[in-house]
């Protein structure tokens, strides 16, 4: 009894609403011209290819991210993603410590927009 206790306890107290019934990342799609590269922190995360369009999963987080879309030949665009809360929180209003787990792993927001559409300059 006392192993099992062991392992539920903290697995209880360490869990939340957001991170059991939401994945840590969310699908962002860029549309595009070809070549198109999306960074984040200096790191290649997409590139778009053949058919205008990419998707990638990125993590989700408290405050809004800003990524960078590059193409040679062009000036380097930013793109803002933003955040909004996610309604399944409010659950946690039933166990207030899943709430601190929602907010110090960012599960408790969304990304507000999946579908960004990216226009550069030349």
């Amino acid at each position: 009894m006392k192993k099992i206790l062991l392992f539920v306890l903290p697995a209880m107290l360490l869990s939340s609403c957001c991170t059991l019934f939401t994945p840590s990342k969310q699908a962002i799609t860029f549309n595009g011209e070809n070549g198109i590269k999306i960074y984040d922190d200096g790191v290649k995360i997409a590139e778009i290819k053949d058919n205008n369009t990419t998707s990638v999963r990125i993590k989700k987080e408290l405050s809004s991210k800003y990524l960078i879309a590059k193409k040679e030949g062009y000036r380097p665009t930013p793109l803002k993603l933003d955040t909004k809360f996610d309604a399944v929180a409010v659950i946690n209003i039933l166990f207030w410590p899943g709430f601190v787990v929602d907010a110090a792993t960012g599960q408790m927001c969304k990304w507000d927009s999946t579908n960004i559409d990216i226009e550069m300059e030349k």
